[in-house]
């Protein structure tokens, strides 16, 4: 999997799961995320992200990042804000503190993915990487834990709508493809042969194998954040994600 990195690190540390936790000693699966900043910024689905702000306005810290290190370590990372198309499903993120590494008492960058607006060939490979596997251990009585067994999903495009089609939950444009899409992978990265992210996961029909829908990842580059980020989300000057591109923030080709 190709990352943005200039190093030989596995790109799949820049893959990860949403983990939703309503209270101290319980926890379970929400969706898939990737980063596309090294400080933190991430891309998800925009019903994952939807739902986590829910969770998010009752219980601050309930919904979080389940990052893992380069030494293999889990740690959970409270997110802090979304920031979620109007129509499109994907969101981008942001966690509310970045990690330290225990060792070295340095800032943990992360491994990230590079964006393509370029739409794959029909019938051409692609995949993702996504937490549908995990089991819950424990109960909330005693406190709860997540085992996370993440793992490639391969397929092939099938087609791509620019107006309406098959699925009833998006709107177009959006990609059909044959991967099967378990549950737990909404939000993940959708990969061409070059490891560079075209789309992101979507949703699927209930008990299909064998189709799955994937918004392009140039929806991303569409969303506008503050240039500035802090609780006054709503002040101040706002900047595109396509800019950040622009500005070598996030890398997209």
């Amino acid at each position: 999997m190709g990352t943005a990195d200039h190093d030989l690190a596995d790109g799949r540390l820049a893959t990860f799961a949403i983990l939703k936790r309503p209270t101290p000693t319980s926890l379970s699966l929400l969706g898939t995320g990737f980063y596309l900043q090294p400080r933190g910024g991430f891309a998800t689905a925009a019903h994952v992200a939807l739902e986590a702000q829910e969770l998010l306005s009752v219980t601050p810290d309930s919904v979080g990042i389940a990052h893992t290190l380069s030494n293999g370590r889990t740690r959970f990372l409270p997110i802090w804000k979304f920031f979620i198309h109007e129509s499109a499903d994907v969101a981008f993120g942001i966690p509310r503190y970045e990690f330290v590494d225990e060792e070295t008492c340095l800032v943990y960058r992360a491994k990230v993915l590079c964006l393509t607006s370029v739409t794959p060939d029909i019938e051409s490979p692609i995949s993702t990487w996504s937490y549908p596997l995990h089991q819950v251990i424990g109960d909330e009585s005693t406190g709860q834990s997540v085992q996370l067994q993440p793992d490639f999903y391969n397929g092939v495009l099938q087609e791509y709508f620019s107006g309406r089609g098959p699925s009833a939950k998006l709107k177009p444009p959006y990609y059909q493809t044959s991967i099967n899409l378990h549950g737990g992978s909404s939000g993940g990265p959708v990969f061409n042969l070059k490891g560079e992210v075209f789309g992101v996961a979507s949703c699927s029909y209930d008990g299909a194998t064998d189709i799955a829908f994937v918004t392009p990842s140039s929806a991303l580059l569409e969303l506008e954040i503050p240039e500035r980020i802090s609780d006054d989300i709503d002040e101040g000057p706002r900047v595109s994600l396509r800019e950040l591109a622009t500005r070598g923030q996030i890398t997209a080709r």
